[in-house]
């Protein structure tokens, strides 16, 4: 009897050792599978990490990129439109210039004119009064015209635009290319009075001289005056 309780006990202390043993290695397993779901949870993190990382240094080398190519759009632009003022700038310095040339040119022209007609009014008693009065108006109206003139042609095109040209010296302009046609119509009839025909050419020739200088600053009195303007028909009408 005593064997019987005996070896009922020891089944019994094996089977609660044996339970205890199982118990406690479930837990152990629950642990690892514990621990071994947060490593992958922080690997997937990391994972996720790095790629988020990698997306935002994509997306800043495109905004950098982005970026450095509007600057260098911005450049090129500002780039251009300084060629194109500095362009601007020695065109319309070399249109002064070749005016100003042009200018001298025809005072000089003028002046050689008049000195001719000059000496045709010496070898004439009777017409070279006449001719020495036309001839030294056309210098005086020369020198005046070409000064007007200038004035004309060194305006701005930014006042051009707004206000216009400067009628008030297109208008004096006129004036006196009018003066000087009835003076070479004068002229034209005193030659035809002087009894040397050498005088007579010499004469003509100077005629021809201030006919064509009259028509050369009709042409570039012409050109000065192309151009749009805003309200340069209001001060158009208060020039005089």
């Amino acid at each position: 009897m005593k064997n019987k309780i005996l070896v009922v006990g020891v089944f019994v202390f094996i089977f609660i050792l044996a339970t205890n043993m199982y118990a406690i290695a479930q837990n152990g397993d629950t642990g690892m599978g514990n621990q071994m779901q947060q490593r992958i949870q922080i690997d997937n993190q990391s994972e996720n990490d790095q790629i988020q990382t990698q997306n935002r240094e994509q997306v800043q080398l495109e905004m950098n990129v982005e970026m450095g190519n509007q600057v260098q759009q911005q450049n090129q632009v500002q780039n251009q439109g300084e060629t194109s003022q500095l362009q601007n700038s020695e065109q319309q310095q070399t249109q002064t210039q070749k005016n100003l040339s042009l200018n001298e040119q025809r005072r000089s022209q003028v002046a050689n004119a008049v000195q001719e007609m000059l000496q045709v009014a010496e070898k004439d008693s009777e017409m070279g009064q006449q001719i020495r009065i036309i001839a030294q108006n056309q210098n005086q109206n020369q020198e005046k015209i070409e000064d007007s003139l200038q004035k004309v042609q060194s305006r701005s095109g930014f006042v051009k635009l707004f206000i216009g040209q400067n009628y008030a010296e297109i208008n004096n302009i006129k004036k006196m290319l009018m003066q000087n046609k009835e003076q070479i119509e004068q002229l034209n009839q005193i030659k035809n009075q002087l009894v040397n025909q050498d005088d007579q050419q010499q004469l003509n020739e100077q005629v021809q001289v201030l006919e064509q200088t009259n028509l050369q600053v009709g042409s570039s009195l012409e050109a000065a005056q192309k151009g749009f303007s805003l309200f340069g028909w209001m001060f158009r009408m208060f020039a005089k």
